[in-house]
């Protein structure tokens, strides 16, 4: 079972060219499980992979914008000491994945091919993609690229089903010396915004969980890159896989309305609303999202994809 995340990574830098996965070593833990970490592109990126009993089955979990696979920590371990594998990567710039000095390497389709790789790298037969916030787009893309391999996709707190396009007037525009001194007002504007509540126990998560902590220049790196003009309803509403939406109700980055939006647009959704949760629910409701998530990944549509007879909103 995966009982920390720290425990179990193994660190090692291939050397590749651009875009290129080598072998990996991997550490056998004591209970049958696989701990690995890889590099891919021209950075070193953190993955975490723990192998389980379920042959045919991987979820794989991404995060947003100022997180990391840590913020997926009660998740891993619920799932992984079911026997599921399961796959968390770190985009690059976050977690422990090295940060590239140019803003390029944060756009979102540079942030897209890292998760195209690590995705080609781990799929099986049935995979099943779990975002939040920002790591939704990513998991859309690879629905919409991989339809065959794609299982399911759970989307939480990834709002409307909108071409990205960053903000010209954003916050995030002022030079990265700027955001740095501004750094303390924003995690305390994200510790507001992003959880229901402001006690000692949500300022322990927001920093146990890495859930925002990012160097300035990553932060607004990957802010500007958030252009994805493809991304609009006519291509999430192409996505025939069936969709588990979770909603934080005390969301003040996401409305529900743009969830709401969303399980409209989609072909097979479910829209769970979790009233104590806020956007970082995975953080704040566990046990909630845990029985959600598992609940989706065991049901099974009764009909045919794709033959209109078995929608649910």
């Amino acid at each position: 079972m995966l009982t920390t995340l720290a425990d179990g990574f193994l660190c090692c830098l291939l050397g590749k060219t651009p875009n290129a996965v080598g072998p990996l070593d991997s550490v056998e833990s004591s209970d049958g499980f696989t701990f690995l970490e890889v590099v891919t592109v021209d950075c070193e990126k953190r993955i975490t992979s723990c192998r389980g009993t379920h042959g045919d089955v991987v979820l794989f979990f991404i995060h947003g914008v100022g997180g990391s696979l840590d913020i997926w920590k009660e998740q891993l371990e619920f799932f992984s000491g079911l026997g599921y594998e399961v796959v968390a990567p770190d985009l690059a710039g976050h977690g422990c994945s090295s940060a590239p000095p140019v803003a390029a390497a944060y756009t979102f389709y540079a942030l897209a091919e890292d998760m195209r790789v690590v995705f080609k790298r781990y799929a099986k037969r049935r995979n099943i993609l779990v975002g939040h916030s920002y790591g939704v787009s990513f998991c859309t893309f690879l629905a919409h690229e991989y339809p065959h391999l794609v299982h399911k996709v759970i989307m939480i707190n990834g709002g409307g089903p909108t071409a990205l396009e960053p903000s010209l007037c954003s916050i995030f525009n002022l030079p990265p010396c700027v955001l740095h001194c501004l750094s303390p007002c924003l995690a305390w504007s994200f510790l507001k915004a992003g959880f229901a509540r402001q006690g000692a126990k949500e300022k322990q998560l927001l920093k146990e969980g890495n859930a925002f902590n990012v160097s300035s220049f990553v932060l607004r790196a990957t802010m500007s890159g958030q252009y994805w003009p493809e991304g609009d309803e006519l291509y999430h509403a192409e996505l025939a896989v069936p969709v588990l939406l979770v909603h934080g109700m005390h969301d003040k980055f996401v409305p529900v309305e743009e969830d709401q939006r969303m399980a409209e647009i989609l072909l097979i959704a479910f829209l769970k609303v979790i009233d104590e949760g806020s956007h970082m629910v995975m953080l704040e409701c566990p046990d909630t999202v845990n029985t959600l998530l598992h609940e989706f990944v065991l049901w099974e549509p009764d009909t045919p994809r794709g033959d209109g007879d078995g929608d649910t909103k």
